[in-house]
C-alpha cells in the first residue's frame, strides 16, 4: 500500500489533472505506469491467496458454538475486512489501474 500511496496513486492524480486540463501527460518516475500496475496486481494476487486461506483455516469463519465474544467479534472484523479488501482490489484492477495505463497511451484525454 505504502507503493500505490507514494508512487502510483500521485501520478494516477497528476495524468487525470493533466487530462481534465488539456495539459501534456506528466512524466513518471517510473519507466510506464503499466511497471508498478503490473506489480500492484501480483501483490492483489497474493492479497488474495492468503485471504483464500485465511476464510479455509477458519472455515468460513464459521464461529463455534462456544466461542466468547471475542472471539465471535474477531471472525465477524475478519470477514468484514475480507470484503472490505476484496472490494478495494476490485475498484484498483477494473477501474483505476485499466484508466492509468490508457491515460498514459493518450486514449484518454
Amino acid at each position: 500500500m505504502m507503493k500505490e500511496e507514494s508512487v502510483l496513486f500521485p501520478y494516477a492524480i497528476q495524468m487525470e489533472d493533466a487530462a481534465r486540463n488539456g495539459r501534456a501527460m506528466p512524466g513518471p518516475s517510473f519507466v510506464r505506469v503499466a511497471n508498478p500496475v503490473r506489480m500492484m496486481m501480483m501483490e492483489h494476487e497474493d492479497t488474495g491467496a492468503l485471504l483464500s486461506q485465511m476464510r479455509r483455516v477458519t472455515s468460513n469463519y464459521t464461529i463455534p458454538p462456544d466461542a466468547c465474544i471475542s472471539y465471535q467479534t474477531l471472525y465477524q472484523a475478519l470477514d468484514a475486512f475480507e470484503k472490505d479488501l476484496h472490494q478495494h482490489i476490485h475498484l484498483e484492477n477494473n477501474i483505476l489501474f485499466p484508466r492509468a495505463v490508457e491515460m498514459e497511451a493518450g486514449v484518454i484525454g
